[in-house]
C-alpha cells in the first residue's frame, strides 16, 4: 500500500513538473506568424536575435586579388550586459577564378557553442528554457566577386560582389533564420598615402541588404547597406578600423545594426595571423573577439593580355 502511495506522488511531481516547467513569462511573447511556440515569437531582425543571425558584410578592399584564400578563425563573443556567450568556429574560403577579375567565396559559420540565460530568452522571445551550453550548426554564405575597375590615379579600385544567405543554420534558440537573405554591394578602396614603406588607405562599400522575415505584415525587410575604414600598412602589419552597417526600411524589431571593427593583421608570404575586435553601436548587443590563420597561396589561373 505503500509503494503505490509513494508511485501516485512520483507521478503527481511529474504532472506538476511538466505543468510548471516552462517559465511564467512565455504567456506574454507575441506571436508573429501561426505556427509552433518553438519558432513563432521570434522576431527576424539584427537587434532581436544571436550575433550571426544577419551578419553586417565586410568592407572588403575592392580588389579581387590574386590569392587562394583559406581562413580559419574562432570568434568569441558576449552580450552587453551578459547572459548570452558563445564560441564560434569559422571558415572562409575564396577561390579567383581568374586573377584580379573573378572571386567565389564560402562563408561558413561551422559550430556555435553557446548559453544564453532565460532573463536574455526572455528579451529574444524565445520560447524553449534554458538548456544550459549548447552547440548548433551556422549559416553558409555564398558569394561572388568581379572586379568593375582597377584603381588608377584618380579613380578607386571597384569590385561588385553578391552574397547568399542559405538556411543552414538552426533556428532554435534564435541564432540563425530559417528563411534567406542576401546583399548586394560594391566594395571601393583608394590608397590615399604612401611613404616609404607606410601606406594609408580607405576602403568603403555601398549597396543593399534584403533578407525574409518571418511576419505577416511585413514578408520582405530591406534597406541600404553602407561602410567605410582606414587601413593602415607599415612593412608586415596592418591595422584597419572603421563602422558598417545597414538600415532596414519598416524600422520593425531594431532592423538598423550599426557596427564597429578593427583588426590588427601580421602578412606573411603564405600566412596571415590576425586578431579582430568588433562591436555593435546599435541595434547589435553583442562584443566579440575573432582569432585567426589565413593561407592565401598564388591562384593558378590569371587573366590572359591581348
Amino acid at each position: 500500500m505503500m509503494i503505490r502511495y509513494e508511485l501516485l506522488l512520483f507521478i503527481l511531481l511529474l504532472g506538476w513538473h511538466g505543468v510548471m516547467g516552462q517559465r511564467e513569462s512565455t504567456k506574454d511573447f507575441v506571436p508573429y506568424y501561426s505556427g509552433t511556440n518553438d519558432f513563432s515569437t521570434i522576431l527576424f531582425a539584427p537587434g532581436t536575435m544571436g550575433p550571426n543571425a544577419l551578419p553586417v558584410p565586410e568592407i572588403l578592399n575592392g580588389q579581387v586579388g590574386t590569392d587562394l584564400l583559406f581562413r580559419l578563425s574562432t570568434d568569441h563573443y558576449f552580450r552587453d550586459g551578459g547572459g548570452d556567450n558563445g564560441h564560434s568556429l569559422v571558415l572562409n574560403f575564396r577561390f579567383p577564378v581568374v586573377q584580379n577579375f573573378m572571386a567565389f567565396q564560402v562563408h561558413w559559420n561551422m559550430l556555435e557553442h553557446f548559453h544564453t540565460t532565460n532573463e536574455v530568452r526572455d528579451i529574444l522571445q524565445l520560447y524553449k528554457d534554458d538548456p544550459g551550453w549548447t552547440t548548433d550548426f551556422g549559416d553558409l554564405i555564398l558569394s561572388t566577386n568581379i572586379q568593375l575597375l582597377q584603381g588608377r590615379e584618380y579613380w578607386p579600385d571597384i569590385m561588385l560582389v553578391s552574397a547568399l544567405k542559405t538556411t543552414t543554420g538552426s533556428i532554435y534558440d534564435g541564432r540563425a533564420t530559417d528563411m534567406p537573405a542576401h546583399w548586394h554591394y560594391a566594395s571601393l578602396g583608394k590608397q590615399i598615402l604612401k611613404r616609404g614603406l607606410f601606406r594609408f588607405r580607405i576602403n568603403a562599400m555601398g549597396g543593399f541588404y534584403i533578407w525574409q522575415t518571418n511576419q505577416t505584415d511585413l514578408e520582405q525587410n530591406e534597406g541600404p547597406l553602407w561602410g567605410v575604414e582606414g587601413q593602415f600598412n607599415y612593412r608586415s602589419i596592418e591595422l584597419a578600423s572603421g563602422l558598417s552597417g545597414y538600415k532596414g526600411w519598416k524600422y520593425y524589431g531594431e532592423d538598423r545594426p550599426a557596427l564597429f571593427k578593427s583588426r590588427l593583421v601580421v602578412n606573411n608570404k603564405l600566412f596571415n595571423y590576425f586578431i579582430e575586435y568588433k562591436t555593435g553601436l546599435q541595434h547589435y548587443y553583442y562584443s566579440s573577439i575573432n582569432i585567426g590563420l589565413t593561407w592565401h597561396p598564388l591562384s593558378p589561373f590569371k587573366l590572359e593580355s591581348r
